[in-house]
């Protein structure tokens, strides 16, 4: 499941990602206004796009935000974990708590371990100039 905060993160990467947005800094009204997103909330997902070296902010009177990097070096996991710590974290237990007190023999841990390596190697190889 993708959290509210990861699918921001993913859209201003992607309204970034833009060929017209790319060396141009986008005020974050803008940014804020076609996201139709509330400027607190966009504040803290800024906060941690700019942490993770993601994007940068400019200063001053034509201020705004640019991604750093290019946008074939960031892919999707490295938004889901920078925005929920461990990136995709599938529930591998049938039980309450979702700890498998019988990792070794639990067909249920073993299947959901294999198919979370899947799916963050696929989510590894999408970057935002596919998506784009």
């Amino acid at each position: 499941m993708i959290t509210r905060e990861a699918d921001y993160c993913i859209r201003t990467i992607l309204h970034l990602s833009r060929p017209e947005h790319r060396h141009q800094p986008v005020a974050v009204d803008e940014l804020a206004q076609d996201m139709i997103i509330p400027a607190p909330f966009l504040r803290k997902i800024l906060a941690k796009l700019i942490d993770a070296g993601l994007i940068t902010s400019h200063r001053g009177r034509n201020g705004g935000l640019t991604l750093k990097g290019e946008p074939e070096k960031i892919n999707l996991l490295d938004i889901l974990r920078l925005t929920d710590g461990k990136g995709l974290l599938l529930n591998r237990c049938l039980g309450t708590d979702g700890i498998c007190a019988h990792q070794e023999t639990c067909s249920v841990h073993g299947a959901m371990t294999k198919l979370q390596d899947v799916m963050e190697s696929h989510l590894q190889a999408i970057t935002f100039d596919q998506l784009i």
